[in-house]
């Protein structure tokens, strides 16, 4: 294995800029991890020349977290970006690779991801590369520091270089640096909105996080399960018809949560009592909101208890609904995120770290079924497929489908498919699977 080092094409978009900052709300702890699988081999100079461009517009990325004072701040230092070559000419993607779903248990070895000191290494790269060569693909693994944006940045960012790998122009507008500021809460307001954010505020040593997590490993299972977009269409189409809701009309996503949630609560022993679901306000149109921002722009949006018929499809998806309309309230939305501010500077002060999911009462949901990931295809639009890793109890991710090899050797398009993962308690996986095979169909909607 040999590493090299890519730097930012010069000048950059925040040349003569020292630093960016970084507000409360940026201060996550995790890394966003993503591997691309390509048929065939890379162009290492192409790969390289690519990426140096894409750091030319989006510089923080080859920076260095710092903490100055009271304040947290990425400095533009300008360095390399560490990428890891492995060879392995013998071997198989799908060794590693178990089929085409989205969401895989152990994608490590293709990831460029060493122990960091703490979460907040002012040594540590915010962005590592990995490629593999294998005996017909070549995989690329890119580890995106969260502190460097959201999903919806991490996405631009990564079409960005497949863009210029391809020698074409991006397609998304450059990136912006300036990050709203929101005003600092007062006592009432942190208490009153602290309840639901207990995973801002219940926070753990790295000790503590990683005996959490491996207690997981041990005590649950995942399911993985895909939708195909028609049965999904009706299914909303249906609960349309019976939802009591004038706010807004049912979405496609409403009710597949809604689906989810009720499955839950026939299978879990204790049920689902609301249900959390991560949102981006880029796209709002609120004052504080840039849609090119590179940041992080989401806030969790808890709807309040469920209707008390537990497999209600039809109410659960009418929450919701509900629930995303008060929350994209620009003053909500401001208030929201000046609690969540106040919380995770504090959690980055006392140098602990969030556990997510949230208690086992809730469902909680992070979709990036928008997130077209498959163009972001370096030059492979039929074959490229995208992969991540990363799952909770009762946490429940969704993503387009990828491409898939048939018997015939072909690729097929996923043409909307619906890839959905969760992680239920151990001894639940097949009673779940047993109703995920009864199909849409077999829905009451009322629950009844």
């Amino acid at each position: 294995m040999s590493t090299f080092f890519v730097h930012p094409a010069q000048p950059t978009a925040l040349s003569g800029r020292c630093e960016v900052e970084l507000p409360g709300y940026e201060l996550w702890t995790n890394m966003i991890q993503s591997v691309h699988i390509l048929v065939g081999l890379l162009d290492v100079k192409k790969f390289s020349a690519a990426l140096s461009s894409t750091l030319q517009l989006w510089p923080h990325a080859a920076g260095r977290l710092t903490e100055r004072g009271k304040e947290y701040k990425i400095y533009l230092t300008n360095a390399g970006v560490p990428v890891e070559f492995e060879d392995r000419p013998h071997e198989s993607t799908s060794s590693i690779v178990l089929g085409s779903h989205v969401i895989q248990s152990d994608l490590s070895g293709l990831l460029n991801s060493p122990r960091q000191r703490s979460a907040f290494d002012s040594e540590a790269p915010l962005l590592r590369l990995k490629i593999v060569s294998f005996r017909d693909d070549t995989t690329i693994g890119i580890s995106w520091n969260h502190t460097l944006g959201d999903a919806t940045a991490f996405f631009r960012f990564t079409h960005t270089f497949s863009q210029f790998y391809q020698g074409l122009h991006p397609v998304y507008p450059s990136p912006t640096f300036e990050k709203p500021v929101f005003p600092q809460p007062s006592e009432c307001t942190i208490e009153e909105l602290r309840p639901s954010m207990s995973h801002l505020h219940e926070t753990y040593s790295d000790e503590e996080l990683h005996k959490k997590y491996s207690e997981r490993v041990h005590t649950s299972e995942r399911v993985d399960w895909s939708f195909e977009m028609q049965g999904l269409e009706t299914l909303c189409n249906s609960l349309r018809q019976r939802s009591p809701s004038a706010t807004s009309r049912l979405s496609i996503h409403d009710s597949l949560f809604a689906y989810v949630a009720t499955i839950m609560n026939r299978v879990l022993t204790s049920q689902i009592r609301k249900i959390k679901v991560t949102d981006s306000y880029r796209f709002s149109g609120a004052s504080f909101a840039s849609p090119d921002v590179a940041g992080n722009a989401v806030i969790d949006a808890l709807t309040p208890p469920l209707p008390e018929n537990p497999t209600d499809v039809t109410g659960i998806a009418t929450s919701i609904r509900e629930t995303l309309v008060h929350y994209r309230q620009h003053e909500v939305i401001s208030r929201w995120m000046s609690v969540a501010s106040h919380l995770m500077l504090a959690a980055a002060k006392s140098g602990k770290s969030f556990y997510y999911p949230p208690p086992t009462e809730i469902l909680a949901v992070n979709s990036m079924a928008a997130i077209d990931w498959c163009s972001t295809h370096f030059g492979q639009p039929e074959s490229h497929r995208h992969h991540m890793t990363g799952h909770g109890l009762l946490y429940l991710r969704v993503f387009g489908a990828n491409p898939w090899r048939g018997d015939d050797g072909l690729w097929h398009a996923p043409e909307g498919r619906i890839d959905v993962s969760i992680v239920v308690p151990q001894g639940c996986r097949q009673k779940v699977l047993d109703i995920l095979a009864q199909g849409l169909d077999s829905i009451k909607l009322d629950g009844y």
